[in-house]
């Protein structure tokens, strides 16, 4: 998907995000991840984390990253937080957080992206 061309829009079906390939997030199998989308230099990262019942992403940080994460299905603590399907968890640059699976799979949404000190735009106006 990170392929996809950059000047029109892009929609993937249900069915194409099915048969999307997804790895292995850290190595672990019970934590599946499928990426979405990529931006040229690499640095911002759109994707799903489909994670099994029980599985724990272990603990770590990112040192100058956000990370934004909406959860889609299932139950899950993020940074010892419980974030039900519906939930959005805000992880700041250099937070360390864990993430664990409930008893049911979970499917999230997030993006990482670098983080900037000062914005090209004033989204308060």
């Amino acid at each position: 998907m990170s392929d996809a061309p950059q000047d029109k829009v892009t929609v993937l079906s249900a069915e194409a995000l099915a048969q999307l390939k997804s790895f292995p997030l850290h190595g672990d199998e019970r934590l599946q991840n499928k990426l979405l989308w990529k931006s040229p230099n690499g640095d911002t990262i759109v994707g799903l984390i489909q994670m099994a019942p029980g599985a724990r992403d272990v603990g770590h940080n990112h040192p100058s990253a956000t990370q934004h994460t909406w959860v889609i299905d299932g139950t899950v603590s993020i940074g010892g937080v419980e974030a039900t399907a519906g939930s959005y968890a805000f992880v700041p640059p250099g937070v360390d957080h864990e993430t664990i699976a409930g008893d049911e799979p979970v499917t999230m949404f997030y993006l990482y992206q670098p983080f900037a000190p000062e914005h090209d735009h004033d989204h308060d106006h």
